[in-house]
């Protein structure tokens, strides 16, 4: 028969877990600052090195036959110069080895936080599985914590199935808008060149250009109210009539006829016209309704935060 651990065993595991969490905070604090250490220590390292080179060349350049040398020898002071820049190429020596050092130390320091935290393994699972196990162990036990537990877990469920409507309608928003930007830039092509054409006798090339552009205007808002159809359905999941109705969905039907039995240019013009208003005015309200998700979306996270802090404070106490 299997004994179900008590819930002092699962208290105390609750507790290990958060050490183990609270201690990995600390780490990645501490790694932080090592690692910038470390960035910090090469960077100086870096000119000091190539001053040592520069130095080391002096010297080889007096040593060995070269113009420099050469001078020197005419001056007379050759032996001098040699031991002078000796002196300052071993100077620079030293403070490159110096920096090194610091360099190696820094980064010993660093591996070592780095080991120290990465061998504290998975401490959010750890922690989440601890805090599953000590609710699961309340709820068998009963009373006051088991029954505030379970209306905190079925409004976290609540809450939860809500972020994820949310996230679908915002994702069928922006696809959405992606095709009414598209079809705001196929109209307004279709614009300039039935202006062409209306005011300045484009001709037969202009005018087969218009009819062309007018078709991938007609075909990108076809694709717009597709996507306006996918949206209403995410949005009717989140209750939201306001933004739902005839303003996104019927109000635009007209797209899908709107540039059949074309008579005149003049007809053509005063029928992109029309649309461009409409292509605006629903962009606006696009734009509003993605202000309303971000706001739900925040509200939602607020909620789940809070929630979440109430179980870890039940599950914690004591």
């Amino acid at each position: 028969m299997t004994v179900s651990p008590s819930l002092t065993t699962l208290s105390d595991a609750v507790r290990d877990a958060a050490d183990r969490r609270a201690r990995r905070a600390q780490l990645d604090a501490q790694l932080r600052v090592a690692e910038q250490l470390v960035a910090t220590r090469r960077d100086e390292l870096r000119p000091l090195e190539q001053a040592q080179a520069a130095e080391e060349a002096d010297v080889r350049r007096l040593e060995r036959l070269s113009p420099a040398r050469l001078w020197a020898t005419i001056r007379g002071d050759v032996e001098e110069r040699v031991a002078v820049e000796q002196a300052e190429a071993d100077n620079a020596a030293r403070a490159t080895v110096a920096a090194r050092a610091r360099l190696d130390d820094a980064t010993a320091s660093a591996t070592r936080v780095r080991a120290e935290r990465d061998g504290l393994g998975d401490v959010e699972g750890a922690y989440a599985g601890a805090l599953d196990a000590y609710e699961a162990g309340l709820a068998d036990a009963g009373g006051a914590p088991a029954t505030e537990l379970a209306h905190v877990a079925e409004n976290l469920g609540r809450v939860a199935a809500e972020q994820k409507e949310i996230d679908e309608a915002a994702i069928a928003l922006r696809q959405a808008t992606v095709a009414l930007d598209h079809a705001v830039d196929r109209l307004e092509s279709a614009g300039g060149w039935a202006t062409y054409d209306t005011f300045f006798g484009g001709g037969m090339v202009a005018d087969l250009v218009k009819h062309s552009r007018v078709d991938e205007a007609t075909r990108a808002f076809v694709a717009v109210n597709r996507a306006l159809e996918r949206l209403s359905v995410e949005l009717a999941d989140l209750d939201l009539p306001a933004v739902r109705g005839a303003e996104i969905s019927q109000g635009l039907a007209v797209f899908d006829v709107l540039f059949d039995n074309i008579f005149s240019d003049w007809m053509v013009q005063s029928r992109i016209a029309e649309a461009r208003d409409r292509a605006y005015r629903l962009r606006s309200l696009l734009a509003g309704l993605a202000a309303e998700l971000d706001d739900r979306a925040a509200r939602a996270a607020g909620v789940m935060a809070a929630l979440t802090a109430r179980r870890e404070e039940i599950l914690t106490a004591g």
